[in-house]
């Protein structure tokens, strides 16, 4: 009983630290396919890195000591980012917060099944010990796999095989050390806090990185959406609220039904990928590339399009109207600057006119 419980444990929590790491892509960029094949190749890489950690020890080539503490984190933070190299090279890894998510994903299928092996393998303390390594071990895995994808996800901008070779090695070297460390300071006995702390530290990386990814998304939006082929100045205005999706759909919702908000959410966020979408094109160097991300672009118009039509003329132009008519920030700026004029009472811009289109007197009559 206590080991089945122990198997849940090893596999929902980490499931659960991957949902969360999902959650930062907010615009819905990310392939949900590509999370998967990157979780499937985590345990694909998991039973080669066994072979291999297998073979090298049984061949005398290593002792234990040292394939725990130097060569499998090698071998294994390899093999984790290999699906990361040939994802890279598809317009689905947009930027590196895609990357971050299925590095993180790759890491996360790789632990699962080494939990499984650590639980069935030691029955009479399977639960402590899951509980254990899904607070650490399983949070290292995760961490170097996606700093694998963040340093993927920077040099895909970049022309250069060098700077691109760069950032590779950068990110596999940077997974390589925070693994090897970890390694060495759980075989050199140090406390579970430790390893605790050094799991949830590595996952703040991410989270960090993660964080910085959406706001640079954020910010492509507010700057593309106005310029997107297709995208109404109404709805652009909508469009950079997202944030407040909740509050925004609510009215919507309570005057066309909650189906019709689904449809108008959905529409929304088409339009913030289009934007987002602008921007890779507008970065990307690679011409190839960028011929995949105007395929992109035009199928996702034409998706947009079917929606808005789903949506309803009616439904557009209330969503159209929703912010022009309720935001007055400036407006009252607008209307502030032209009423006063350097703090002078009754001198403002209205005044003037006002002043200007009065008809003159006529000659020898008194103002």
């Amino acid at each position: 009983m206590l080991s089945a419980i122990a198997l849940i444990v090893a596999a929902l929590i980490p499931l659960g630290f991957l949902v969360a790491v999902k959650s930062f892509d907010f615009y819905q960029t990310g392939s949900a396919k590509f999370i998967i094949y990157s979780g499937v190749w985590g345990i694909i890489a998991y039973f080669l890195a066994a072979r291999i950690n297998t073979a090298l020890i049984n061949a005398g080539l290593v002792s234990e000591d040292t394939l725990v503490r130097f060569v499998a984190p090698i071998i294994e933070e390899t093999l984790k980012g290999l699906i990361l190299i040939y994802l890279i090279r598809h317009p689905d890894f947009k930027y590196f917060l895609d990357g971050a998510i299925y590095g993180f994903a790759s890491g996360i299928g790789f632990a699962i099944f080494e939990n499984f092996e650590y639980v069935l393998g030691h029955p009479s303390t399977a639960l402590i010990l899951a509980i254990s390594r899904v607070l650490s071990t399983n949070l290292i895995h995760a961490t170097g796999c996606a700093l694998i994808g963040i340093a993927l996800g920077l040099a895909r901008f970049n022309r250069s095989l060098l700077s691109r070779t760069l950032y590779l090695a950068a990110g596999l070297g940077l997974a390589i050390l925070i693994h090897s460390g970890f390694n060495n300071m759980v075989n050199d006995g140090a406390a579970l806090l430790f390893a605790f702390a050094a799991g949830f530290g590595g996952a703040g990386i991410i989270a960090a990185a993660a964080t910085r990814g959406l706001k640079n998304e954020k910010a492509w939006v507010h700057q593309n959406i106005g310029l997107t082929e297709g995208v109404t100045t109404g709805e652009a205005a909508v469009v950079q609220r997202l944030n407040d999706v909740d509050n925004l759909l609510t009215p919507l919702a309570e005057r066309f039904g909650a189906d019709k908000a689904s449809q108008i959410e959905k529409f929304l966020f088409m339009q913030a990928q289009l934007a987002i979408q602008g921007k890779m094109l507008e970065k990307m160097q690679d011409e190839r590339m960028r011929a995949a991300i105007q395929v992109q672009i035009n199928e996702l118009n034409v998706k947009m399009n079917e929606a808005r039509k789903s949506v309803g003329a009616y439904c557009m132009l209330y969503l159209r109207n929703i912010f022009p008519a309720n935001d007055t920030q400036l407006w009252n700026i607008l209307q502030q600057r032209v009423s006063t004029n350097k703090g002078e009472a009754a001198t403002g811009v209205w005044m003037k006119l006002d002043e200007r289109v009065k008809p003159k007197p006529a000659a020898g009559q008194q103002n």
